[in-house]
């Protein structure tokens, strides 16, 4: 089953996330079909930061890949949490401003340490439950989402297992997005 994961995450930055960058134009990037739709570009950036915070944080308990490269700044946004229960306007102003060429660097970055992660992943840590002590350092202290969302996310992330985070966070929710691209790119 393990192994499907891996191969189905690597499908999913390889074929599904990086072609994306060269078969849209940037108008088709941004563009939000409608005032409380996501743009194509902004749910790329959900989905990696995610990935980043869960792969790295809690599955393999090392920094984000946007933590340690500057990240928010090289992608010109004023964002640095996940994205989680953002205002419309913040998703807009994400869009506009996002440095295309930087988010496809930072997928390519996420990928390879989320890659690293899976296999250094000791499957006997895959049903342990977390620490709610790291949970809430990282989770708050590190403003990994919105303040209003913080306790929601601590609750339901805490209640996860490792294993969980990896199905979770390298297939359902990123599949999710991928097809809320889909339906984007067809509108």
């Amino acid at each position: 089953m393990f192994d499907f994961i891996v191969a189905r995450h690597v499908m999913l930055h390889e074929q599904s996330l990086a072609p994306l960058f060269t078969k849209l134009t940037e108008e088709q990037l941004r563009r939000q079909p409608t005032a409380t739709m996501n743009s194509v570009a902004w749910n790329m950036w959900h989905l990696l930061r995610i990935e980043d915070i869960t792969l790295n944080r809690f599955v393999a308990n090392r920094p984000q890949v946007h933590s340690s490269g500057n990240w928010q700044q090289r992608l010109g946004i004023p964002f640095g949490h996940m994205g989680t229960a953002m205002a419309l306007e913040d998703v807009a102003t994400l869009s506009q401003q996002i440095n295309l060429h930087e988010l496809a660097n930072y997928q390519q970055a996420v990928y390879a340490q989320s890659a690293e992660n899976l296999a250094a992943l000791d499957h006997q840590r895959l049903n342990y439950q977390w620490d709610e002590a790291h949970m809430r350092a990282v989770v708050a202290g590190e403003a990994v989402c919105i303040p209003t969302i913080t306790e929601g996310v601590i609750n339901y992330w805490g209640a996860l297992s490792i294993g969980r985070f990896v199905l979770d966070y390298t297939q359902v929710h990123p599949n999710m997005h991928v097809g809320e691209i889909g339906v984007i790119t067809g509108m």
